[in-house]
């Protein structure tokens, strides 16, 4: 059987359950915020070889030593269970709720923790955005200059300033505030340590999702808007970018797919930007990254690829696969 650890809103999610349900492949979908809403109920017996039991009304009753391969998609995103409390909470409380929130979670992924995984969740955790650049530049790939820092001594670089760790949506008083990637051209005497890189200026963008070995490239002209020139997530609804299906060259594709290796992931989402210079500079990788977009604009039927993978792992003897 499979399990899939998913979010309630994640479409990619659903539509490979698609694929699976066509393939009459059995499996579980366990959403990390229905464990706190009452729509699941978990029960796991500490001792020297656990017993995990999960239950919902559609699945049913579930011992998790019927599960052989797991899709760790996404899990976790204590944002949607903040949405919960209707009263403001104090940042104490907030922290300690999402201590015993992470808590609840790392129970699920240790009760799993000998199955075949797609993205083992101690691969995905180890993830920091300096280790990954780090081992992209010793799989060959090139980089831009990067520093964290919380002081600027004055040169003749033009910046761009991003988050040290994942993104996310910043909720303040009825507002969303996304933090993206800025342009970093006006230096303050001094501010919390941040990081930095040197912009380069982009001929395109590439998105590349990385399946067992394989990657299925897009290149993304988001140059030509001012709105998504640093940052495409900027959207501009009003001048859509272009999309096309890319071929990298080879030597690029051998790199990225040595790195993910080098990460033990095999999924993953690929920012990578072609310079005016001619160069590719690697930026980063999401492992939770959608991957929609970059299977329908360029006809990659991505969906029915990670079905089709997860049938294969499901019907293998088992093996740690992806620990």
């Amino acid at each position: 059987m499979i399990l899939i650890l998913s979010t309630s809103w994640d479409d990619d999610t659903n539509v490979v359950i698609e694929h699976l349900n066509n393939m009459g492949e059995p499996y579980i979908r366990l959403n990390d915020i229905d464990l706190f809403n009452g729509k699941t109920q978990m029960s796991y017996a500490v001792n020297s070889h656990g017993q995990l039991i999960i239950q919902n009304e559609f699945f049913g009753k579930i011992d998790v030593s019927e599960v052989t391969t797991v899709w760790y998609r996404k899990w976790g995103n204590f944002d949607k269970y903040k949405e919960m409390f209707e009263e403001d909470l104090s940042l104490d409380m907030l922290q300690y709720l999402y201590s015993e929130y992470s808590g609840v979670l790392n129970v699920i992924l240790f009760a799993l923790r000998n199955k075949k995984w797609v993205n083992h969740y101690t691969a995905v955790m180890g993830l920091s955005k300096i280790a990954t650049l780090t081992k992209a530049e010793t799989a060959g790939l090139k980089i831009p200059f990067t520093i964290v820092t919380n002081q600027f001594e004055s040169d003749n670089r033009l910046w761009i300033t991003k988050s040290l760790n994942e993104g996310k949506v910043i909720h303040y008083k009825n507002k969303n505030f996304p933090v993206m990637t800025f342009e970093y051209n006006n230096p303050t005497e001094s501010f919390f340590p941040s990081l930095f890189q040197e912009r380069v200026i982009k001929e395109y963008e590439l998105r590349v999702f990385h399946l067992k070995g394989k990657n299925y490239s897009m290149a993304i002209f988001s140059q030509n808007d001012p709105a998504t020139s640093v940052d495409f997530r900027n959207y501009n609804q009003e001048k859509p970018n272009r999309f096309i299906r890319y071929q990298m060259p080879r030597d690029l594709d051998r790199k990225v797919t040595k790195l993910m290796k080098a990460l033990n992931l095999q999924t993953g989402s690929i920012d990578i930007i072609k310079g005016i210079d001619g160069e590719y500079y690697f930026l980063e990788v999401n492992p939770f990254g959608q991957f929609r977009m970059t299977s329908y604009r360029c006809n990659y039927n991505l969906h029915y690829e990670m079905a089709l993978l997860l049938k294969k792992m499901n019907h293998e003897k088992n093996s740690s696969s992806g620990s």
